[in-house]
């Protein structure tokens, strides 16, 4: 029995954790689906209770931690927490990606300006900023090329922005960040890419089973008016990054992974003490305004996100067939009163503004080839 199975046994109990109370909504729900497998993954007791010194927690937090809010908390190593933990609050956002756009910008205090050399040829051409100012005359310099789009800090990856090519445009998008969200999280402005194919790839490690996986993102689309991301599809392994190179990846695939396995290597090298037992990443794949194909990292996530209950699901399967070596977990979001799979697992069903219900769920297919 592994040293990562005897930590595991005994009596235990998974708790969420999120940064603002109260928290509602499809994220909380997400969350509290998430931990709630994860209880069932380890065989544990889920929810809040008063602490027992005898009980082992296990933690899953809605955001990436700083070591001050792990050690608050008693969490010591990847083991002790479905997410990451920084040494500062901006390593856990995409702003901690792009250089800034001038040796007198303003940035951080520990600010690594060796990482983003680090990572310039795995992400695309963009800027951090901190400031209004800063902000904008990176857009104006990355407009002189083509339009651009503008990334808060802490939006998650999949999070659509709007294409704006024009300084004037940039100006309004950035002026509705709080001046505390931009000064604290930060800004990306980076080139706007046609004809996006995103890939995720990402690994998670809870305990003793581990997994990884590539696979992409949906188009989004517009339903009765709303922008619906439809989910994603993942092929997922047991075993590291390494691990893929059994499922005979394309040369797309293969490029997203290799781009997604250097950023999580420099990132953590760059800021140290860090650790994370989940990383996601997205790569997005397009043409600039030359027509020039690119791709790079968009962004990671170190907590719980949307295809966390895939994860989950996933790492359940593989407990439970052992000998079983890939499937496909697959996530979706759908609105209206539609028809669901037999298989469906839902994590979030409610009204949305317009009248209509918005359902997210996820499937597993352990047939995938």
């Amino acid at each position: 029995m592994s040293v990562e199975e005897l930590q595991f046994r005994g009596a235990g109990r998974v708790e969420a954790v999120t940064r603002d109370e109260p928290a509602s909504g499809a994220g909380r729900e997400c969350l509290n689906h998430t931990a709630e497998r994860i209880a069932r993954l380890l065989q544990y007791e889920y929810g809040s209770a008063s602490r027992d010194e005898r009980q082992r927690i296990y933690f899953v937090p809605d955001h990436t931690l700083t070591l001050g809010e792990a050690a608050h908390l008693g969490i010591r190593s990847e083991l002790d927490l479905y997410g990451g933990v920084v040494p500062y609050a901006f390593v856990g956002t995409r702003a901690a990606t792009h250089a800034p756009i001038s040796a007198d910008a303003i940035v951080p205090q520990s600010w690594s300006y060796a990482l983003a050399r680090m990572l310039a040829a795995s992400v695309l051409r963009g800027y951090s900023a901190f400031s209004l100012m800063d902000a904008c005359i990176a857009a104006k310099r990355l407009l002189r090329s083509g339009p651009v789009r503008i990334h808060r800090g802490d939006a998650e990856p999949a999070e659509a922005s709007e294409v704006l090519d024009d300084i004037d445009a940039c100006i309004e998008a950035l002026e509705a960040i709080p001046v505390v969200d931009l000064a604290v999280r930060g800004v990306v402005v980076e080139h706007a890419l046609a004809e996006e194919t995103v890939h995720v790839v990402g690994s998670a490690r809870i305990g003793a089973q581990s997994i990884s996986y590539v696979g992409t993102r949906r188009a989004a689309r517009i339903v009765q008016g709303h922008a619906v991301h439809a989910g994603c599809d993942l092929v997922v392994v047991q075993g590291d990054f390494t691990a893929l190179d059994r499922v005979g990846l394309d040369a797309d695939e293969r490029a997203a992974v290799l781009k997604a396995a250097h950023y999580d290597a420099a990132l953590a090298h760059a800021y140290r003490p860090s650790f994370a037992s989940r990383r996601s990443y997205d790569v997005v794949r397009g043409r600039n305004a030359h027509d020039e194909v690119r791709m790079g990292v968009r962004g990671q996530l170190w907590r719980c996100s949307a295809e966390s209950p895939a994860e989950i699901a996933a790492m359940l399967a593989f407990r439970d067939l052992p000998g079983l070596a890939c499937l496909r977990a697959s996530t979706y979001e759908a609105i209206g009163d539609v028809e669901l799979p037999a298989d469906a697992m839902v994590y979030h069903r409610a009204g949305d503004d317009a009248g209509g219900v918005v359902t997210r769920y996820c499937t597993i297919d352990m047939h995938a080839s």
